[in-house]
C-alpha cells in the first residue's frame, strides 16, 4: 500500500472524527435550553394564581369580592398572573386537552364535582396556587412554597379528612394530581367530599406523602370560631360560603 493511500485513509478517519464530534457538540448545545427549561418548570411554583366562580356575577356571595381583591393585594401583578376560570373555561380545559377524560366530566351528576376536579387538571396543566373564592388571603407566603411538591391546606376537620383542596399550590406537571385523577374514575357516582373533594386527595396523601408539603391549619385555614382565625401571623383563611351546598 503506498503512503499517499496510507496518508488519504487517515485524513478520512480524522475528518470522520471531527464530524462525528462536532455533531456531538451541535446536538448536546441544542438540548441543554430545553433541559434546563424541563428541570426549571418541574421544581418550581409558577407565580400564578386560580380562582374558579360562574361568570354571572350575580350568583357571586358578596364576601367573594373582598376576597379576591385580597389575593390581588398581597400578590400583585405583574410580577404574579391572575387566572380566573368559569365554567365553560373549565369545560374547554378538559375537551382540548384531556380529552380522555371528558366522558367522565361532563357525565358527573353535580357540577361541584366537575369544579373540584378541574383544579387538579389545572394544576397539573400550569401549576401555580389555587383558591377558592371564600379563601381570603391576608399576607404573601409564596416563598414558603417548595418548589418540587405540591402544598395543600391541612383541614381543621381531622375526623372528616386530613387536608382540602380549597387552597392548593403546585409546580407543573407533578405526579400526584396524576394519581388522584386515576383514583377519581374509581369514585365517579360516590358522595362529593369522596368523589372528587378532600377526602379524596386525603386519600392519595395517604400513600404519597413524600409529594405533599402541609400547610399548617393554624396558618392557612383555622376555624372562624378559633383565636388563630383573627390572629396577625395567618397567612390565608377560609369563610367556607359553601356555595355549593
Amino acid at each position: 500500500m503506498s503512503i499517499l493511500f496510507k496518508n488519504l485513509i487517515i485524513i478520512i478517519i480524522i475528518f470522520f472524527i471531527f464530524l462525528s464530534f462536532n455533531m456531538y457538540l451541535s446536538k448536546k448545545e441544542s438540548f441543554s435550553p430545553i433541559e434546563n427549561n424541563y428541570n426549571l418548570n418541574n421544581n418550581y411554583i409558577p407565580k400564578i394564581i386560580h380562582q374558579t366562580a360562574p361568570s354571572d356575577k350575580s350568583k357571586w356571595n358578596k364576601v367573594w369580592y373582598k376576597c379576591q381583591q385580597s389575593w390581588f393585594n398581597h400578590f400583585p401583578s405583574p410580577e404574579y398572573e391572575y387566572k380566573m376560570w368559569t365554567d365553560e373555561d373549565l369545560d374547554n380545559l378538559i375537551k382540548t386537552d384531556f380529552p380522555w377524560f371528558y366522558e367522565i366530566y361532563i357525565n358527573y351528576d353535580q357540577n361541584i364535582k366537575r369544579i373540584d376536579i378541574a383544579r387538579y387538571f389545572i394544576l397539573y396543566k400550569y401549576g401555580g396556587i389555587y383558591a377558592d373564592m371564600d379563601y381570603i388571603c391576608m399576607k404573601n407566603f409564596y416563598d414558603l412554597l417548595p418548589g418540587n411538591k405540591v402544598s395543600i391546606s391541612e383541614s381543621p376537620h381531622p375526623n372528616n379528612e386530613i387536608i382540602q383542596n380549597a387552597l392548593m399550590a403546585s409546580n407543573k406537571n407533578n405526579d400526584f394530581w396524576l394519581k388522584v385523577i386515576d383514583e377519581s374514575k374509581n369514585r365517579i357516582n360516590l358522595q362529593i367530599l369522596t368523589a372528587t373533594g378532600p377526602q379524596l386527595i386525603s386519600d392519595i396523601y395517604r400513600s404519597n406523602k413524600d409529594y405533599v408539603n402541609i400547610l399548617d391549619k393554624d396558618l392557612f385555614n383555622p376555624l372562624q370560631k378559633s383565636p388563630q382565625f383573627n390572629s396577625n401571623q395567618v397567612y390565608a383563611k377560609h369563610f367556607g360560603t359553601c356555595s355549593w351546598c
